[in-house]
């Protein structure tokens, strides 16, 4: 259930700013960004951590557990981890402050990535924890929590 209004992050350029404009007068936000890089990294962190609600089949509730919330930072360290390589800012304490944000929102929330697992529909876990572990690999960097969730994911889902 989608329960505030959406923003969107999009490059500080004239292709941005005309796609911002579309969205003017709506209630879609639209932010610009001179580090476009850092800015998808970010949202790819918070995206990879929604892996463990979908194993689980649990919403965001599931970040109140300890163990739950470690594995959600273990990915998202991964995440940074490759996100840097890549050329991305991330700070040392994203993890935790996904987390928090996750604890912080209504504890039946339910993300995408869940509601298509729950729906029986293929789940977009190669865009979000499979990238992390195929980029990875190029910079030499393991990434075996987010290639877990993507395998296991995908296998979930396929008929």
């Amino acid at each position: 259930m989608q329960r505030r209004s959406g923003s969107l992050t999009v490059p500080n350029d004239p292709a941005g700013t005309a796609f911002a404009a579309l969205f003017a007068h709506s209630p879609i936000d639209t932010i610009l960004t001179d580090d476009w890089q850092s800015a998808a990294w970010r949202k790819l962190a918070i995206n990879c951590a929604g892996a463990v609600n979908a194993l689980t089949l649990q919403p965001s509730g599931i970040a109140r557990d300890a163990e739950a919330a470690e594995l959600m930072r273990a990915l998202i360290r991964e995440c940074i981890a490759v996100g840097r390589a890549e050329g991305a800012t991330l700070p040392d304490d994203l993890p935790d402050s996904i987390v928090e944000g996750y604890r912080n929102s209504p504890p039946d929330s339910i993300n995408s990535i869940h509601a298509d697992r729950l729906a029986g529909r293929p789940t977009e876990a190669d865009a979000r924890n499979g990238v992390i572990a195929r980029l990875g690999a190029r910079h030499g960097i393991d990434a075996p929590l987010n290639r877990m969730a993507d395998v296991v994911l995908r296998k979930a889902t396929s008929r």
